[in-house]
């Protein structure tokens, strides 16, 4: 496993050849968290343009290619190996764009966009900028386009979140993430991961100018958030 002291960047880079791998046994219920935060994309929706920030190893990706077929999907990832992992998964869809970049200073044209998704990427961004960022999704998106992801929040107290973090332990052990894992990712927690309450992104989402905004999915840190820009 990477090194914690390691920037994003290189901490992802390494992990990027067993990425979906690690991830199925690190986070509970991750194949469920990415079905819901697609199912909830308002049905009335027909992005033609979609950018997802922070895109992996394409396993959110490979959901909104199978739903959006003929959309123009942008997939954004600091990591080079990330990107370069979802080119060859993708090879044959000629409908994405890879772009190796920081999704935190991201500059999007006003109203060019109808759908923004994420999952499990912007808890790397400390609060300040994720209100900058949702201001800057909400410009970006054209009237009635929606913003959904899906990330790490912070538990309402200190008592549920450590919960949270003592029942993460117990299933992802469970799930075959071995004590090396896990010591790893908290690390790596402890370096780079900004966690959020769910109360905060709500407000900050409706700051933003956005409403509604729902979440439709919350198991232990991991949340789904949809919001609509009127």
């Amino acid at each position: 496993m990477p090194d914690d002291d390691r920037s994003v960047e290189a901490f992802y880079n390494r992990l990027s050849p067993r990425y979906s791998e690690a991830i199925q046994r690190c986070v509970p219920r991750y194949a469920e968290m990415l079905r819901t935060l697609i199912d909830y994309i308002p049905y009335d929706l027909r992005p033609c343009r979609i950018v997802e920030l922070g895109c992996g190893g394409g396993d959110l990706a490979a959901l909104v290619v199978e739903r959006y077929p003929e959309a123009e999907i942008h997939l954004v990832d600091l990591a080079a190996e990330m990107i370069e992992s979802c080119r060859r998964r993708f090879s044959g869809a000629l409908q994405l764009r890879y772009h190796t970049l920081d999704f935190a200073q991201i500059e999007l044209d006003v109203g060019s966009v109808d759908l923004v998704v994420s999952s499990i990427a912007i808890h790397h961004l400390d609060d300040a900028a994720k209100q900058a960022l949702f201001r800057r999704v909400f410009s970006s998106l054209r009237e009635g386009g929606v913003l959904a992801y899906s990330d790490q929040f912070r538990g309402a107290s200190d008592e549920i979140h450590a919960t949270h973090l003592r029942r993460w332990q117990e299933q992802a052990l469970n799930l075959g993430c071995s004590s090396d894992e896990w010591d790893t990712w908290m690390r790596h927690q402890d370096h780079h991961d900004h966690h959020a309450t769910l109360e905060d992104q709500v407000g900050w989402l409706h700051a933003a100018g956005f409403t509604p905004v729902d979440c439709p999915w919350r198991h232990l840190l991991w949340t789904v958030l949809i919001a609509r820009k009127p």
